[in-house]
């Protein structure tokens, strides 16, 4: 039975959290979360994204809105995730309803639910949390309790294949919609008397759509079924758009996750859209027209987020970096702050052409990246097919780069089965490896390193090549093993396939209509979840899904009439289908067309839009060169180092968190806190911090230990003061001393490791009685078995054991054996406390002195 208690307390989810892999997937707390109380707000927002909280916190999109409805004190916007199968199998035994990170608020209690939707293969994932949240799945199944089931996002621009399931999309930018949405909903909600009349209301707001109004019709031309409307509803809706994009305003707080996520970065965005032009790529499509951020916006929001998040790493996001005019302007003027915080920089999409070696010399100044080409085809014949704007000399030029300052390891992506392609194409990728690994040996003296990845070319809406058919599965799956066998000379060469049953999969939603709705549903409730992990994805249940339905998923993969109707022309992109029909002539002749910032053309539309000004692409403003708070950089005070040895605690949800991630968050705290911190040399610098014997997930520390070397005095009481109000909560620091030169290293002066096993957790309790194996008989009995290494005692007042255990870095005595061989008890981690550590030195660390 569901429970509907809307209360959940920290005690039943923690309980559920010691169940699964990563519960610092599902525990809130992180640093630069917004926690209001829900009682005092109109609106409440939960801000969903389907997928496992590694790559949704990664999502630049999701980051924006969480930061703009949160600057309205009336409204309350917290996020919500896809449980992992292990946490969602929890959920389900426990009847616990799916809640946001923040305030734990279950999903069915907020007013909205809006969905960022980035990849048809999440679609099951969407309807896991929609379950989850014990929302109906269906809108027609929802009535005035439930809440608002909104989605956008570069994957609603073909809204039919979820139009059963959302109760309306919204289309382009969301930065302006989404307060429009809020405010009508806060206007006629108390008005209303039925589901339909509600969602009648929010009509008129441009860029919504709402399916509930149109119906899907056959046609000719075409199986595929177009949505048509209802008397009074319009043939096409516009997507919103926002220019400038300054006024789009970037946030600079981003929420630091618990876990090593996938971009764990701070991401600045530069650009909107892209004036490239390339005919497969459907970001181009649906995001033009093609808008950059002024230097200095891009300059402060950058020094700005670095310093109030303490990442090591900045990222400067855009579909291409390289055309951002002021992407050199932008580096030089961080350098000085990123040189002294060791901070390095990711330029990710870079175009081998707009790499220069002022920029390559920049970034290593600090430290090495990964180094990615995007050649998309081996030919450069191919490459005129997909309008992608790179010469083989211009790859070899970037590679030569990175060699000489140096990489040993590149990253290459490819697509196969692009319209076409031909033997000699296929042949044109080994030759380009064979290539670069040549010109590695020759600069580096060795082979390098290259990371390959091929995946299967997609027909997407929106885009030149969607009237296109997608290779066959046997073609597709020819071409795969003609790379794996022909890479198989050069050793260092590693090809990272891509599965092509989940790019049929992804291809048939691409181009999907209405039908699939019932397909997906009866997918999901079959068991299929996450499509888009190779592990998880199970193409069985989908075969059942569509032969049950009476679809034929062959058919969404064939050519398409380019007369014919299509399901997403409801989308009005701004660019003109006359268009993306003379670039598909264009493709077929392989013949470039010149991208925005090369011509005034207009062909495309998208220019049109009302206030946009077509000319700033070629003819950026000039803007001054420096922007940077100079007088904020601190100057190292010392020459040499000085050793400190810091106490802290791990308690609460932080328990939660891995070694590796309490390493990660302590690191950026100390960037947070701007202590002028002593750094190793080479290409990779790390912050010279030495921690005690590693923790395991799930315990907690009242005294952890850490040392650390800084370039300037620091007070106890400072530290305290600073470092402490830049921890996420769970951590928190109780002593600073200063190492003398005589102080022994951490690891030789520890000599005994202290635990506490608490006799009243309820793992320990669901067990029965333990109490006859705690007479001190038995305990001295046990503890002679290690030679008196290991003293036990037991505190009948508090209902605590206690462990005393000698330090012995080579043969470390783990506590949770321990607790197993006396009591029986197994992954007794939760229950247990280190207590403190004690130091040959004298005194421990509750207080170092």
């Amino acid at each position: 039975m569901i429970n509907k208690n809307l209360t959940i307390n920290f005690r039943d989810l923690e309980l559920l959290w010691r169940q699964v892999q990563k519960p610092g997937r599902y525990t809130g707390g992180e640093w630069n979360q917004i926690k209001k109380d829900p009682t005092s707000v109109r609106v409440k927002v939960a801000l969903a994204f389907p997928e496992v909280y590694e790559i949704g916190m990664s999502y630049l999109g999701q980051k924006i809105l969480y930061f703009l409805l949160n600057q309205r004190q009336d409204v309350l916007a917290e996020r919500v995730y896809t449980p992992w199968p292990d946490f969602e199998s929890q959920l389900r035994k426990s009847g616990w309803p799916l809640y946001s990170l923040e305030n734990k608020i279950p999903l069915s209690t907020f007013d909205i639910i809006g969905f960022s939707l980035l990849y048809e293969l999440n679609n099951t994932n969407l309807l896991t949390i929609l379950d989850l949240g014990q929302i109906p799945l269906l809108t027609t199944d929802r009535n005035l309790t439930h809440p608002l089931v909104i989605a956008g996002g570069p994957a609603a621009l073909n809204p039919e294949p979820l139009a059963d399931f959302i109760d309306f999309f919204v289309f382009g930018d969301g930065e302006k919609v989404f307060f429009e949405i809020i405010e009508r909903y806060l206007l006629v909600k108390n008005e209303v008397k039925s589901r339909e009349e509600l969602l009648r209301s929010f009509a008129d707001i441009s860029g919504v759509y709402i399916p509930h109004f149109y119906h899907p019709q056959k046609q000719e031309k075409s199986f595929l079924v177009v949505p048509k409307p209802q008397p009074g509803f319009p043939d096409r809706i516009e997507k919103r758009i926002v220019h400038p994009l300054e006024m789009a305003v970037p946030p600079d707080k981003f929420i630091v996750p618990h876990i090593q996520t996938v971009f764990d970065r701070f991401q600045v965005e530069v650009a909107r859209g892209c004036p490239q032009n390339c005919r497969f790529c459907q970001a181009t499509s649906i995001y033009f027209p093609y808008r950059y951020r002024s230097l200095s916006q891009t300059v402060e929001v950058a020094y700005s987020g670095l310093v109030q998040t303490g990442y090591e790493d900045l990222s400067f996001n855009a579909l291409s970096v390289g055309d951002y005019p002021y992407l050199e302007q932008s580096i030089e003027n961080l350098l000085p702050y990123l040189e002294a915080q060791k901070v390095s920089v990711s330029l990710p999409s870079l175009r081998p052409g707009k790499l220069s070696r002022k920029i390559v010399e920049n970034i290593v100044k600090i430290r090495k990246t990964g180094f990615t080409l995007v050649p998309e085809a081996g030919s450069e014949r191919l490459r005129q097919v997909i309008n992608k704007k790179i010469s083989d000399e211009e790859l070899m030029t970037a590679a030569r780069y990175a060699f000489e300052h140096g990489w040993r390891l590149l990253k290459l992506y490819f697509m196969i089965g692009l319209p076409t392609e031909t033997a000699d194409d296929l042949k044109a990728i080994i030759n380009l490896i064979g290539r670069l690994v040549d010109l590695g040996k020759k600069v580096l003296g060795a082979p390098p390193a290259i990371n390959l990845s091929v995946s299967s070319f997609i027909p997407k809406p929106h885009t030149p090549f969607q009237w296109v058919a997608m290779d066959e599965e046997k073609l597709l799956q020819e071409k795969q093993e003609y790379i794996k066998s022909n890479i198989g000379r050069w050793r260092k060469v590693e090809l990272k396939e891509h599965r092509i049953k989940t790019s049929i999969l992804e291809a048939v939603f691409s181009r999907g209509d209405r039908r699939l709705g019932a397909v997906l549903k009866d997918a999901y409730l079959a068991g299929a979840r996450f499509d888009g992990w190779l592990d998880l994805f199970r193409f069985d249940l989908w075969e059942k899904a569509f032969e049950k339905n009476g679809v034929d998923y062959r058919q969404y993969l064939k050519a398409i009439d380019p007369e014919a109707e299509l399901p997403w022309d409801i989308v009005e992109t701004g660019l003109r289908k006359s268009h993306l029909k003379e670039e598909l002539q264009a493709a077929l002749e392989a013949r470039y067309t010149p991208g925005c910032q090369e011509t005034h053309c207009g062909s495309c539309g998208a220019c049109l839009w009302p206030e946009y000004k077509a000319y700033e692409i070629q003819n950026p403003q000039v803007e001054s060169s420096r922007f940077f708070p100079i007088a904020e950089i601190k100057e190292p005070a010392l020459d040499k180092p000085l050793r400190y040895r810091a106490a802290y605690q791990k308690i609460g949800a932080a328990r939660f968190i891995s070694h590796n991630d309490l390493l990660n968050q302590l690191e950026r705290a100390f960037r947070r806190a701007n202590f002028r911190m002593a750094f190793s040399q080479g290409f990779h610098p790390k912050m010279l911090i030495s921690h005690g014997p590693a923790l395991p997930l799930g315990m907690a520390a009242l005294a952890e230990v850490l040392e650390f070397k800084a370039l300037e005095p620091i007070s106890k009481e400072s530290f305290l003061q600073k470092i402490n109000s830049v921890l996420p909560e769970g951590l928190r620091f109780i002593s600073l001393k200063n190492c003398s030169e005589g102080c022994w290293p951490l690891f030789q002066d520890i000599s005994k490791v202290v635990y506490s096993l608490d006799l009243t957790d309820p793992m320990i309790t669901a067990l029965g009685q333990v109490e006859d194996k705690l007479n001190p008989t038995n305990l001295s009995e046990y503890s002679q078995k290690f030679q008196n290494k290991v003293e036990i005692s037991y505190n009948r007042e508090l209902n605590k054991l206690y462990f005393f255990i000698d330090f012995n870095l080579q043969k470390p005595v783990r506590i949770q054996d321990l607790v197993d061989e006396l009591l029986g008890i197994k992954n007794s981690v939760y229950a247990l406390t280190r207590e403190y550590l004690v130091f040959r030195s004298g005194g421990d660390s509750r207080n170092l002195r």
